[in-house]
Parts: structure tokens; C-alpha cells; sequence
């Protein structure tokens, strides 16, 4: 009962040091935070905090920001579902561990990551959303004095709480990228890496660009799938024959462009491998925080 009540004052204490930027996913509204719970003193809606994990995600795609409801197109809906199982969660992580052609992958994904984040400098706080188990944290949490640890699915946070321990102080939760429960500027930076393409619309990719750019003060850091890679240009070439599906891609114009009308400049777009993959690296900067 000690160790309990040990853990669950040390993970009361770590979401105070955010109590101050966050908000309601829902209204914006602000919150009240409780032993248990997470109150919102707008709508009123309810939050729990289930194993000191604030469950902050709002579920849903344009049908929660649009007009339009969404009705007519399909949407990340489905993917939003995944990984909600700790077991799940643990196979995808064990997987980066253990496929060669994954861990090549982290390997150079690493280099890329190190670099952007050097490039603009040591950080006071950075949201890394979404987080999955923790597999790049290792990798951005040198460069902040605290780390914001977010995901949609729960089992992918309760995974990462579980198994890493790292010398910045991290905090955990649960977060939708379309939603994200801070007020704006609230980050020094923003990692948002193996997202974008799992969107398959250009509505979803656009809201979340301008999420991540709303609540970063300084720069975004941010993966896609580029339209025009070898990778995507041969997988093309061949739908004919096999009859995949497309990729879920973006430009380097349509991030510039995107980028731009948020108030940012693509700074630089370094491709993952030019034939293996069809993956880039996207640095935003804020117009005024440009090193």
C-alpha cells in the first residue's frame, strides 16, 4: 500500500508541472485537476487518471472539428482503434527490436532525429506525440529539461511507462494529435514521427500540422511519406499488377505550403533512405523562432 501510494503522489506531482497548459480536448476549457480524475470547469466534461496516466483522448476525426460531419470520406477512425491493448502495443514495439529491417530503420532514423533536434538548440519542455512505447524518447530527451509522453492508444502509453526509465523526467498520457489538450505555444518543440501517413486524407493531414504547429512555441519535427520517393513512385508502377493500395503521401510543397499557413518555414526535409523507404523528416520553425 506504501509503494502505491508512492507511486501515485510521484504521478500527481509530475502532471502538476503541466496543470498550468493544459485544457480541456473537448472545449478548451480549463482544468481541474483531482486525485482521480481530470475536471473540466468549461463543459464539465471528465477525465480519469487510471495508473497515473491521464486518459486525455478525444477520439474522432474531421467529424469532431468540420462541418461537413465527415460523412463523406473515409478517415484514420480505424487506426485510432489500434494498439488500445498493452499486448498489442508490446508486439509493436517488440518488432523494431527485433526485425533487422526495423532496426536499420530506428538506426538511421536516430541520426535524422539528433540532428533536427541539435539544430535548434536545448528546450525547456518537448511533446513527443504520438509516443508509442517510448522507441525515439531515448533519442529527443537529451535535448529538454522535460518530456511530454502522448499517444491516442492506451496500451502503447501504459507499455512506455512500464518499460522506460530515462534521466530527463517524462510525463505520460493519453492525447489525440487532432486534439491536443495544451494551450498554444505550450511546447518548445513538437515530435510527431509515424503519423502523418497513416491519415488518408488531406483533412486530417492539414489538422494535424496545424495542431502541432499551434501548441509549438519554437519548431515541429514531423514525418511523411513523400509522394515523389522512388519507394512511392515504384509502388505506383506496380498497382496495376498487384493492386495495392496507395500510399498515404504528402509533398515536400504540400508540407511547405501547410507549414507556411500556420506560421512556420520548412527549414529542411532529409529523406529516411532514397530506395528502401519513402519516409522524410520535416523541420518547421516558427517565423520568429528561426535559428
Amino acid at each position: 500500500m506504501d509503494k502505491q501510494n508512492s507511486e501515485r503522489n510521484r504521478d500527481s506531482s509530475a502532471i502538476s508541472r503541466v496543470a498550468d497548459i493544459l485544457v480541456c480536448p473537448k472545449c478548451s476549457g480549463q482544468l481541474k485537476i483531482k486525485p482521480d480524475e481530470i475536471l473540466c470547469l468549461g463543459c464539465g466534461s471528465k477525465y480519469p487518471i487510471r495508473g497515473g496516466v491521464p486518459l486525455l483522448a478525444r477520439l474522432g476525426t474531421s467529424d469532431t472539428w468540420s462541418t461537413d460531419n465527415g460523412k463523406s470520406e473515409i478517415s484514420s477512425k480505424a487506426y485510432q482503434e489500434q494498439y488500445h491493448d498493452i499486448v498489442q502495443a508490446e508486439d509493436y514495439n517488440k518488432a523494431y527490436k527485433q526485425k533487422l529491417f526495423k532496426r536499420m530503420s530506428t538506426a538511421r532514423e536516430y541520426s535524422i532525429l539528433q540532428r533536427l533536434l541539435r539544430s535548434q538548440g536545448h528546450c525547456g519542455v518537448i511533446l513527443d506525440l504520438p509516443c508509442g512505447g517510448g522507441r525515439l524518447s531515448p533519442q529527443i530527451a537529451p535535448f529538454t529539461d522535460l518530456l511530454v509522453e502522448a499517444d491516442i492508444a492506451e496500451g502503447q502509453v501504459f507499455y512506455g511507462k512500464r518499460n522506460l526509465s530515462l534521466n530527463t523526467p517524462q510525463i505520460w498520457m493519453t492525447a489525440s494529435a487532432f486534439h491536443i489538450p495544451f494551450r498554444n505555444e505550450s511546447f518548445d518543440g513538437t515530435v510527431c514521427c509515424r503519423l502523418c501517413h497513416h491519415l488518408p486524407t488531406a483533412k486530417e493531414r492539414q489538422r494535424l500540422i496545424k495542431e502541432l504547429l499551434r501548441v509549438s512555441k519554437r519548431f515541429v519535427i514531423m514525418t511523411f511519406f513523400d509522394y515523389n520517393s522512388m519507394k512511392n513512385m515504384l509502388r505506383r508502377i506496380r498497382q496495376p499488377f498487384d493492386h495495392k493500395a496507395p500510399k498515404m503521401t504528402m509533398t515536400i510543397n504540400e508540407v511547405r505550403r501547410q507549414a507556411s499557413e500556420n506560421g512556420a518555414k520548412l527549414i529542411a526535409s532529409p529523406a529516411l533512405a532514397f530506395i528502401s523507404s519513402g519516409h522524410r523528416y520535416a523541420l518547421m520553425v516558427k517565423d520568429n523562432n528561426r535559428l
